[in-house]
């Protein structure tokens, strides 16, 4: 066939994906895919045998001659059921290609659905802790246990916020957290941080210098804290003992920069690929190797820009752009 003539049809058999050559709306041939979701279909109207709710955009594609890729449910007489497929429409060669995403979804769904139980189980027995421990406080009159109990609701308050980021970043891997930009406080964002690295940054006594320039951003806070957390982190465990470590914050960027161990020329290219870490990382510290493909991954979904610059037994530097 003329708009097929660079590729043999009969090795679209071989597709997993469903493939039909159209002669406008007609199909002219159909792979085996095709045939087993779809039924023998040869001379049929693609919109007679696709039933799905956005057959609109693929009219107009295809009397425009127009390039479509989209997303719908589609029923498979076949199958019997409705099924997820990703659409391609390609007018120079009158092909339209199905791809079938049910079972990715599905498999994403059940994800979804065991940090969505995992996530409430947590918060529930958190909460009535926390309502212990408020009552607690009411009735007790020694200041010293009554610090001690202000201390253990700081501590599941702190728990509540860390179950919350579990919750956004599994959303965020598997593709359902949508960036929702507010107004927050800066400098809040950046005390709860150092909070909750205070740990780590007393264990080797490193000094943390923060330049703050603006007091309110409007980003989307799990990201923006997510990211400072993870940069402060990974800046904390891979500096030396009494060293330093600066955090900026203006309008346009966020920084962090240590004075740590650094990454060697050879290895730079790697940083960003999940459970990557370079031998000297691996002796300096513990660590999973995922606290800069997060960084990385959550730039990406908030349109954010990040630049990476380290020298090997100097330091690094990262600095993400607004």
């Amino acid at each position: 066939m003329e708009q097929n003539r660079y590729f043999p049809l009969e090795a679209m058999n071989w597709f997993d994906e469903v493939v039909f050559v159209l002669n406008v709306d007609r199909i002219t041939w159909a792979n085996s895919k095709a045939v087993a979701y779809f039924g023998e279909c040869l001379d049929s109207s693609i919109f007679d045998l696709l039933i799905f709710d956005k057959g609109s955009k693929l009219v107009e594609a295809i009397h425009s001659s127009k390039n479509l890729e989209f997303e719908a449910k589609i029923f498979s007489p076949k199958k019997s059921a409705w099924l997820f497929f990703s659409l391609a429409y390609i007018p120079n060669d009158q092909l339209l290609i199905l791809r079938d995403l049910s079972e990715k979804k599905h498999i994403d769904e059940i994800k979804s659905d065991i940090s969505t139980l995992m996530v409430h189980e947590l918060r529930n027995p958190l909460g009535s802790a926390k309502s212990i421990v408020s009552q607690l406080i009411e009735e007790e009159d020694a200041p010293e246990k009554i610090k001690a109990l202000w201390d253990l609701d700081k501590q599941i308050e702190r728990l509540e916020r860390i179950i919350q980021q579990i919750e956004y970043i599994t959303m965020a891997q598997l593709g359902l957290y949508k960036p929702r930009n507010q107004k927050m406080d800066v400098k809040k964002l950046v005390d709860e941080v150092l909070e909750e690295v205070e740990g780590l940054r007393k264990t080797k006594s490193i000094s943390i210098e923060s330049k703050v320039d603006i007091k309110t951003m409007e980003q989307d806070s799990f990201i923006i804290k997510t990211i400072l957390k993870n940069l402060l982190s990974n800046a904390l465990k891979y500096s030396l003992e009494n060293s330093r470590v600066i955090l900026e914050i203006t309008e346009d960027h966020l920084s962090v920069q240590d004075f740590g161990i650094g990454i060697p020329d050879s290895e730079v290219d790697k940083v960003f690929d999940r459970f990557y870490r370079s031998p000297a990382a691996v002796k300096m510290a513990s660590g999973s190797g995922l606290g800069l493909p997060v960084v990385k991954h959550l730039c990406n979904i908030a349109d954010l820009t990040i630049d990476f610059e380290t020298k090997h037994l100097i330091g690094t530097k990262v600095t993400i752009y607004f």
